[in-house]
């Protein structure tokens, strides 16, 4: 295939590609696997065929690097090799769109940008919400775009919430059951419970399981009964479906909490909501009795890779423009 315009958002667990008209998750551990970036983003290359590249990273605190800077320096570089013969743009998180890196800092976890400065093209006075296998933005958008810059601010801000539908341990979410404490030992992840409350599927896991076995459902309960140092058998499924339906509830809980506060603070009464994880966005944001706004509505699994997409559209966009002024200064008026 060929497509004139592709987002990259290279994260630490997924890198998500999008043309306007197609796009894919492929799950890359960048702790594990860094230096087989290269590889990746060439077989991309090579079935996009792509003319120009917008790429937003958030991949730049992967264990492989040593600091924030190396991180994006090297994934940058990587980029440039791979896709030499292609416009390549970056976005960074005050939203300008750049043909290279100037500030690498300035380039770190940028993807949440592309999407808000996508939809304020159309929108205004909303809270954008992306839950990813990982992590979840709560982004509140006035005229302008009002969270904090880095990770860290939006970690304080409460704007960043370390809780996704995939790879959070479960302990992480929920302290206890029945009063009896969770181990905090790897053993089972939220892809184990969304599985075994049938709000995603074996295949929508994509990511490594934490004893390395199956997605099915079988498999979910063994690892999330070890949360409680017993087998399946000692405690009883009707007990671990509980415990699944307790872990969701308050991941919806904390998810819809944080909405409320943050669109308090800033008078809005609607979110606009991303990700694999919009089903408990849906869910939060009706709690908080405010308006929900779906993506996955109105541009199908994009939803699900959205930053890759708004970096699609932006380049498309920002493209026709420097065309424009290129033939305007050739043929002035």
């Amino acid at each position: 295939m060929s497509s004139f315009n592709i987002g990259l958002d290279i994260g630490g667990a997924n890198l998500k590609v999008a043309s306007v008209s197609e796009g894919e998750i492929i799950y890359f551990p960048m702790w594990k696997k860094w230096k087989e970036l290269d590889k990746q983003l060439f077989e991309i290359r090579e079935k996009y065929k792509p003319e120009n590249v917008g790429v937003v990273i958030t991949a730049e605190l992967a264990d492989a690097f040593d600091d924030k800077v190396e991180g994006v320096k090297y994934i940058s570089s990587v980029v440039k090799k791979v896709f030499s013969n292609c416009n390549v743009f970056y976005l960074d998180i005050n939203g300008e769109i750049k043909d290279k890196i100037d500030n690498p800092r300035l380039f770190a976890a940028s993807n949440w940008v592309a999407s808000t400065k996508f939809l304020l093209k159309n929108y205004k006075n909303f809270l954008f919400a992306d839950m990813g296998s990982t992590t979840t933005d709560l982004i509140p958008v006035t005229d302008k775009i009002e969270a904090g810059k880095t990770d860290y601010e939006r970690l304080k801000r409460g704007e960043l919430l370390y809780f996704g539908v995939l790879r959070t341990p479960v302990f992480y979410v929920l302290p206890e059951f029945n009063s009896v404490p969770l181990t905090s030992e790897y053993f089972s992840i939220t892809g184990d419970v969304f599985v075994l409350t049938d709000d995603i599927s074996a295949e929508d896991y994509n990511c490594e399981t934490p004893d390395g076995k199956d997605k099915h459902k079988d498999d979910c309960m063994k690892r999330l009964a070890r949360t409680l140092c017993c087998d399946v058998s000692e405690i009883g499924e009707d007990k671990i479906f509980e415990l699944a339906e307790l872990v969701k509830e308050e991941i919806i809980k904390k998810t819809s909490d944080t909405i409320l506060r943050l669109a308090s603070k800033y008078k809005l009464s609607r979110v606009i909501g991303c990700g694999i994880g919009e089903f408990i966005l849906e869910k939060a944001t009706k709690r908080a009795n405010l308006d929900y706004i779906s993506l996955k509505e109105n541009f199908g699994d994009f939803s699900h890779l959205f930053p890759a997409y708004a970096m699609a559209k932006l380049i498309e966009s920002k493209y026709i423009t420097m065309n424009y002024k290129k033939l305007s200064n050739n043929h002035p008026c």
